[in-house]
């Protein structure tokens, strides 16, 4: 058995204490899969975003990474890596120009070439076959370097170019294995990350305002992640990838969001593709009032099983802080190869080795219309949780949706979120006035032109055995609401029965999985 472990965007940095605890972590998650899959041989693969910065100083930073890797290679045995580079790696911040090549030209002069192929060595040329003699994988190997942005002095995005793809096809044999594509930035956009906001943490006030205010008067969207997230080119060369006559398996990062697509080859000749993104494996993605996703979000890695027949990828999720504690495991695709075809096969909607501490998570909204404006609802909130027998939660901070006007520091036209510290031993109640929006006209001047939903929701952060979110509205008002389920670890959100009983909208879902967001939607008022 090979053992095929998909790491991306450790985001390194010069000195950070909470990060080496983090790496530790994942040591441990490494060694408990190690010993329960015993595999033959191992091959780490790294898609980008290895260093936070373009612009640190090399020597530390590289020392640093060679330290971390020998840790895996202790853990792991005989192991090869290829490491791509991001734009992190390329570019302040990942944002600002132009490229630079000092890091990862450190890397490769530092690099044991005989345990590590570290590509972005020949630009402007893209594309490298990984010599099969290194990677022992049942499958043809090529490194794409996607980071590379020639001009241009904003921008996070990347580059596909036909020709590099068609001069490593050309260097394939015409034997039928399957073709396994490592790059950095996506071809396809991923759940959460292509609808969020950019990133801004840590970039200098002038940048975050040309970012967040004046880009988005010129160019519509401007200030979202969509722009930086499939490069110029994927269309190209998803078409291209597909007149290869191979099943292709494609992984990178980039978003920090694991999650799988299946695409299928449009004719008998065409190979299909699985295109699989990874999470980050250097961070623990935090909770700002302004973020979309308010659940604090494990780092993450993929384990891939990849034979000459069959594929099977899950996504394993681990403690930044206390060791011992197993990782949470999700599938993100299982299939079977027939030539250049990928057949899917069943895979778990849920989670695993993930033990549920709460037996009952409630939370009981209310609106009623505000006596500050006839534009807005008040809101009030009866939240419970009940911990399992022997269960213990030290603290539960819950994240309630409501206008920006109500969180200090959160700018008109962004989600918000309002932090409540929860009891664990009795009900939590807690109210908001002029909290959410009543009608379109004030959905613009809150979210922005174009609003047409309000919601309630219910993050479940450590899982429960029954998640139940109600709504009820005052007598008289005609509400259509829906319902959905959301798994914020791979934003993979799916539509949720609903049911009207005493009076109240409810939700409810049994073993519902930890960081779980269950929301009621309905239409705004014209």
């Amino acid at each position: 058995m090979t053992f095929l472990v998909h790491l991306s965007d450790l985001h390194m940095t010069e000195d950070n204490v909470a990060q080496t605890l983090l790496f530790e972590r994942l040591f441990d998650t490494l060694t408990l899969e190690r010993d329960k899959a015993r595999p033959e041989r191992s091959t780490i693969v790294i898609t980008g975003d290895v260093f936070d910065s373009g612009t640190d100083p090399p020597e530390r930073l590289v020392a640093a990474f060679l330290k971390l890797h020998a840790r895996m290679l202790e853990i792991l045995g005989d192991a090869f890596t290829v490491v791509l580079p991001g734009n992190h790696d390329r570019r302040r911040f990942g944002l600002l120009g132009p490229n630079k090549s000092e890091l990862f030209s450190a890397l490769h002069r530092a690099a044991d070439p005989a345990r590590m192929h570290v590509l972005g060595q020949r630009t402007p040329f893209l594309a490298e076959v990984v010599p099969a003699a290194l990677h022992r994988l049942p499958a043809h190997v090529v490194a794409y370097d996607s980071s590379y942005l020639p001009s241009g002095l904003i921008g996070a995005g990347g580059t596909f170019r036909l020709e590099d793809l068609l001069q490593v096809h050309a260097q394939l044999p015409d034997d039928g294995l399957p073709l396994l594509l490592l790059v950095h930035h996506h071809l396809i956009p991923t759940p959460v990350t292509d609808i969020s906001h950019i990133d801004m943490v840590g970039t200098p006030r002038p940048i975050r305002w040309l970012v967040r205010s004046a880009l988005p008067v010129l160019f519509s969207h401007a200030d979202r992640e969509e722009l930086t997230m499939t490069a110029l080119g994927a269309g190209t060369a998803l078409s291209a990838l597909h007149t290869f006559g191979r099943a292709v398996l494609l992984l990178h990062g980039h978003k920090h969001v694991p999650t799988a697509r299946i695409l299928r080859g449009p004719d008998h000749d065409s190979g299909d593709l699985i295109l699989v993104s990874a999470g980050s494996a250097g961070r623990s993605e935090g909770v700002s009032s302004t973020q979309s996703n308010p659940a604090r979000l494990w780092p993450s890695f993929n384990l891939v099983d990849l034979s000459a027949e069959s594929l099977h990828v899950e996504a394993l999720s681990f403690s930044p802080k206390r060791s011992g504690r197993p990782p949470v495991r999700r599938d993100l695709v299982r299939a079977r190869r027939d030539g250049a075809k990928w057949t899917s096969l069943p895979c778990a909607s849920g989670v695993s080795d993930a033990p549920l501490r709460v037996a009952s998570d409630e939370s009981d909204y209310a609106l009623a219309p505000s006596y500050a404006s006839s534009e807005r609802w008040d809101l009030s909130c009866d939240r419970r949780v009940v911990l399992k027998a022997g269960a213990k939660l030290r603290r539960y901070k819950d994240f309630v949706h409501a206008l920006p006007h109500l969180i200090p520091g959160t700018r008109a036209g962004r989600q918000a979120y309002r932090r409540v510290d929860l009891a664990l031993d009795e009900p939590t109640s807690h109210r908001a006035h002029a909290a959410l929006c009543r009608t379109i006209a004030e959905a613009a001047r809150c979210y922005g032109p174009g609003t047409a939903f309000e919601w309630v929701g219910l993050l479940c952060r450590y899982g429960a055995e029954a998640a139940t979110l109600r709504l009820s509205v005052p007598a008289g008002e005609h509400f259509r609401p829906f319902a959905s389920v959301t798994d914020l670890t791979t934003g993979r959100e799916r539509p949720a029965p609903i049911a009207f009983r005493e009076g109240r909208w409810a939700l409810t879902l049994k073993n519902c999985a930890p960081r779980t967001l269950l929301r009621i939607y309905w239409p705004l008022v014209p």
